[in-house]
């Protein structure tokens, strides 16, 4: 998969990974199911990046690269992503 961002998770792509485990998120009040967020948010706290809006953008794509995301309904997925990478980094710490 082209484009930017490490290479360990262009390489997993839509089917290719093996991180098929479906974590809920709440986008809005609305769960919703996405595949291999839990193997995103490792590999992204792996490499040192804080839950800050600067990786926001990143969340994203890595969600999108396995996920349906609407395009009207993105600023409400990265705002739900950060938020539960944030938690997820909290967990982490303790």
């Amino acid at each position: 998969m082209p484009g930017p961002g490490p290479d360990m998770w262009r390489r997993a792509g839509c089917c290719g990974g093996q991180d098929t485990q479906v974590k809920q998120v709440n986008i809005e009040g609305v769960p919703v199911g996405l595949v291999g967020l839990d193997t995103i948010f490792e590999q992204l706290y792996l490499l040192g990046k804080p839950p800050d809006g600067a990786v926001s953008e990143e969340l994203l794509a890595m969600v999108e690269a396995r996920n349906y995301v609407p395009r009207a309904a993105e600023e409400k997925y990265k705002q739900a992503l950060l938020r539960e990478y944030a938690s997820f980094c909290a967990e982490k710490a303790q």
